[in-house]
């Protein structure tokens, strides 16, 4: 999975020299933890809503006036912003993108293609590329099965089960337990039979795990 195929592509952008005031206003409207800092096309750094919101409450909290009139007239977006900020490659993977966010304790990612931004990816996106994995909306139904044995053989012969059964298949793949290592086989698709299937792979002799619904 290519991060240029998951990205936001149209992301809020603010520029350098707008006034702290102004800025924490246009975060309120847009609703947006991070913005991209952009001027006249170039990527300059990234700004986050929570920093502008401890100077604001600094400068109350200081109770001196000049410093009240500091933070609504002169400090400035380029003040407060980060300069250099981790970012992504267009052609980055998302597993690329989830290290990165770990490494350096980040949920909010700039994409770049060479020296220009083209989009941006945070934790609302792996969000929404999670719940298409996992099937995750009205009438997709699921089963997660324990996979014993030669896993390869093993997940054939259940794949080759469930086909039979003719259900319109959303979504296959394969988790393993963090505990025991075991692996898990997870199977999402759209039914008006699930408790048949369910009868059907307990009776083949398979361990059913969970049985799952999306539902928004």
């Amino acid at each position: 999975m290519i991060v240029k195929n998951w990205m936001s592509k149209h992301p809020e952008t603010i520029s350098s020299d707008l006034s702290a005031n102004e800025a924490m206003n246009l975060f309120e409207e847009s609703k947006v933890p991070f913005m991209a800092v952009v001027d006249t096309g170039k990527f300059r750094g990234l700004i986050a809503r929570r920093d502008l919101r401890e100077a604001a409450a600094w400068a109350m909290s200081s109770q001196d006036i000049y410093e009240i009139q500091y933070f609504n007239e002169r400090l400035k977006v380029k003040d407060v912003m980060v300069r250099k900020p981790v970012t992504l490659s267009v052609e980055d993977t998302v597993e690329d993108a989830l290290a990165k966010g770990k490494q350096f304790g980040r949920t909010f990612l700039p994409v770049m293609d060479r020296d220009r931004l083209v989009g941006t990816l945070s934790n609302r996106d792996f969000t929404h590329v999670l719940k298409q994995v996992l099937g995750g909306r009205e009438g997709v139904y699921g089963v997660s099965i324990e996979v014993n044995g030669n896993s390869k053989v093993t997940i054939k012969k259940i794949l080759e089960e469930i086909f039979i059964m003719e259900i319109d298949v959303k979504g296959i793949f394969t988790l393993k337990d963090p505990d025991s290592g075991t692996k898990r086989l997870i199977i999402r698709f759209e039914t008006k039979h699930l408790k048949d299937i369910i009868t059907i792979v307990k009776k083949k002799g398979y361990k059913l795990l969970e049985v799952m619904t999306g539902k928004e």
